[in-house]
């Protein structure tokens, strides 16, 4: 036997950055590269033989190299075709439509209709992913509502990433080193909510370059600072965002205060905020991720006012560990979104809302054979909720005061194993929930083909969900009160079976995908300040169905990508009438087709053009089937004119299609880049409907005919934004 060494580097063939933990084995021995992506290993084999080395790691493809040794290897490896979360350190992602995942590469080249890269409105245009109006807020994914997807920062949820009216979220693209919403075909490691999860990790997982980035647009500026510290094997990205649409405002009232007119836009500041620290250890690594965002805003008339506070806060991390082929993640992270609001009309209201939560996750994973292996552990949190409810006349005099809080402990178990035997792949586990002194299972499975020519994937889900989400106002604006399934509000269930397929042709790719869901526990009210005024009251959990078809096409030639995708989704809920008769009723998702058409054209290396269109039809809105004179209390007061309702959800609002486009132009100088982005929103000046609202035309007996009428946001709107990146 010859002993002898085999050491190397090991690199990112596309960043040609150092890698490390990546895991270097052999049959009979194994290490890990350190965070130069160094790595030596003893090995023995007979003289004049060699050596069959393996490198792993979870988001690059598994490579294979024979060596004689002693030998010293340069080795670059290729990204995966399917990136994969931290939490999920070998289990494959899906292959279909129920899984999207943009990298870091696509993540810097999302497009910015406003002048911001935002994310959550990059996911919107992605099959299955629906939007309910012109500026709504967060992911309403497979009939779900936007509460029921989870937005997850290194395992910790997000509880409200809205600044104001959907313009944009506190989730920025560039803080992130990769992004994953799955609909489907969940890990047993995922739970808690009930139709997707977006997970989002850090940025300073991966080398870093020493740069510091400075950019201003029409809304907000940014400074960004990330350093590699090489004696301390540590990586620091920082990144500060602020808006200055306040100092228009401000403008806007010192020219008309000669007029003594009303200053109608609205004093609105927000500001976000990411720090990230990633230490490589020696058979491991520790992340810490701090996250915050706050807004502000004050709007004030005449006839109405409102003022309002809001924002997250948000710290997590996460500790990994190798124990030669087995690994350990420790999760830990703390969560509070609040906002506190003065909304006055003819009342004065006050009210503060505060949900916060702690998070624990602990994950084993171990190789089962060259081909499998099996992951197991334990999560528990606890969240609370608070609110305080303040009415006043408008002399001041205290007409209700509510406040309440209540508490939500879960804990439990999870366990998953995958193996892959030829052709296919088998994924089966399951959680098991403690909540209340109940035992909640929830099974999955997944079994995957991947051929030559085709790749497709069958699964089933069991998810639940145990809080609900309710929005103060009944408009859009992030004011959302959570209630936790405590007894008198009903647990959520999700039961989901889904087929994927997926065919490359040529330079393009083809998925389809189709899915149906079984949904229990839901609510349907007509007014939801019904949950934040009566407390006590219980809630008859409803059943619901949700069910569609989507289809993508990635066409890519060599100056050009294009992104077509269509959604067919239906959502219901189940109610009885008062003779026991089941009727259906269709939630504001419930929106049946959506055409959603992303292009990006590079011309050579410094100039790109984007473009972003859909086209939707109407979401279910309730309208007012007439009208009901009321006389007031006031002597010779005319009568005033109240809408009649008859039944949930009657009508749809018209159908919504925009156009966005934007060029970019980037140059490279001696030690910096610059780049400036110029884009125009809504480029054919379509008058989507923000919200519906009626009016009524009145008669001399007191009676009249109601008429429909929009509100829209946001015509034709031109942007600009300028970035420069220094190498330091």
């Amino acid at each position: 036997m010859l002993y002898g060494q085999v050491k190397g580097t090991v690199y990112d063939s596309d960043t040609k950055q150092p890698l490390p933990e990546v895991l270097v084995s052999t049959t009979v021995a194994h290490t890990v590269s350190d965070w130069r992506g160094s790595f030596s290993l003893p090995a023995s084999v007979p003289a004049d033989s060699s050596v069959l080395l393996r490198f792993s790691h979870p988001r690059y493809q598994d490579t294979t190299v024979r060596v004689h040794q002693p030998a010293t290897l340069r080795l670059y490896l290729k990204p995966g075709a399917i990136n994969l979360n931290e939490v999920e350190i070998v289990a494959a992602e899906g292959v279909g439509l129920e899984t999207v995942t943009l990298a870091r590469k696509e993540l810097e080249i999302i497009n910015k209709p406003l002048g911001e890269a935002d994310l959550i409105r990059a996911l919107q245009y992605k099959p299955g992913v629906l939007q309910t109006g012109e500026m709504q807020t967060g992911l309403f994914v497979r009939g779900g509502k936007n509460s029921q997807t989870a937005m997850l920062l290194q395992g910790i949820p997000i509880f409200n990433a809205a600044h104001l009216l959907g313009i944009n979220s506190s989730l920025d693209p560039d803080a992130f080193e990769s992004v994953t919403l799955t609909s489907g075909g969940f890990a047993a490691s995922e739970g808690g909510w009930l139709s997707a999860y977006l997970k989002a990790v850090p940025r300073a997982t991966e080398p870093l370059t020493h740069q510091l980035k400075v950019g201003a647009g029409v809304l907000s500026s940014e400074v960004s600072y990330q350093r590699h510290l090489p004696k301390y094997k540590t990586n620091v990205f920082a990144k500060a965002k602020s808006s200055y649409y306040q100092l228009v405002a401000k403008a806007y009232e010192q020219l008309h205060r000669k007029d003594e007119q009303d200053n109608p836009l609205p004093d609105y500041a927000f500001q976000d905020m990411n720090l990230q620290v990633h230490t490589t250890l020696p058979k491991g690594s520790l992340s810490v991720a701090l996250f915050g965002s706050q807004d502000r805003y004050d709007g004030t008339t005449d006839r109405f006012s409102l003022a309002s506070d809001w924002g997250n806060r948000l710290l997590t991390a996460r500790w990994k560990h190798r124990f030669g082929p087995t690994w350990l993640e420790l999760t830990q992270g703390y969560s509070q979104y609040a906002f506190s609001m003065e909304h006055r009309r003819q009342e004065t209201q006050f009210l503060d809302q505060t949900t916060s939560g702690h998070f624990s996750n602990l994950l084993f994973g171990l190789p089962l054979s060259s081909q499998g292996f099996i992951e197991m552990g334990a999560f528990m949190q606890h969240m609370k909720a608070s609110m305080h409810s303040l009415q006043q006349d408008r002399e001041g005099r205290l007409l209700n005061e509510t406040a309440f809080r209540e508490k939500l402990p879960i804990s439990g178990l999870f366990v998953q194993t995958q193996t892959t035997l030829g052709k296919l792949t088998y994924a089966a586990g399951a959680r098991l929930y403690q909540h209340e002194e109940q035992l909640l299972p929830a099974p999955r499975l997944k079994i995957g083909v991947a051929e030559d020519s085709w790749t497709a994937s069958f699964y089933y889900d069991r998810t639940y969900q145990f809080h609900h989400q309710v929005n103060v106002l009944g408009i859009n604006m992030p004011f959302d009160f959570f209630r936790f399934t405590s007894g008198k509000l009903p647990v959520q269930r999700s039961d989901q079976v889904g087929l994927s397929i997926s065919k490359p042709v040529k330079q393009h790719k083809l998925a389809t995908s189709i899915y149906h869901r079984w949904l229990k526990g839901q609510l349907y009210y007509a007014n939801g300040m019904d949950l934040l005024t009566d407390f006590e009251q219980r809630f008859q959990p409803h059943a619901g169905r949700a069910y569609g078809a989507e289809l993508e096409l990635q066409a890519q030639w060599s100056p050009l990508a294009i992104d077509i995708s269509y959604t067919l989704a239906y959502a219901k809920i189940a109610l009885e009438d008062r003779h026991g008769r089941r009727e259906w009723v269709y939630p504001v998702q419930d929106v049946r087709h959506q055409l959603s058409t992303t292009i990006q054209y590079n011309l050579g290396k410094s100039w790109q053009l984007s473009g972003q269109w859909f086209l939707q039809t109407g979401s279910p809105y309730t309208f007012p089937v007439g009208i009901i004179p009321a006389q007031g209390m006031t002597p010779g007061e005319a009568p005033r004119v109240l809408p009649a309702f008859e039944r949930f959800n009657n009508i749809r609002t018209p159908i919504r299609h925009r156009l966005d486009v934007g060029v970019t132009y980037k140059k490279q100088h001696n030690k910096s880049t610059s780049e400036w982005s110029a884009g125009v929103y809504n480029l054919y000046n379509r008058a989507n409907p923000y919200f519906l609202y009626f009016d009524v035309a009145r008669k001399e007996d007191g009676t009249g005919k109601i008429t429909a009428r929009q509100r829209s946001l946001l015509p034709l709107t031109p942007t600009l934004r300028y970035t420069c990146t220094f190498d330091l």
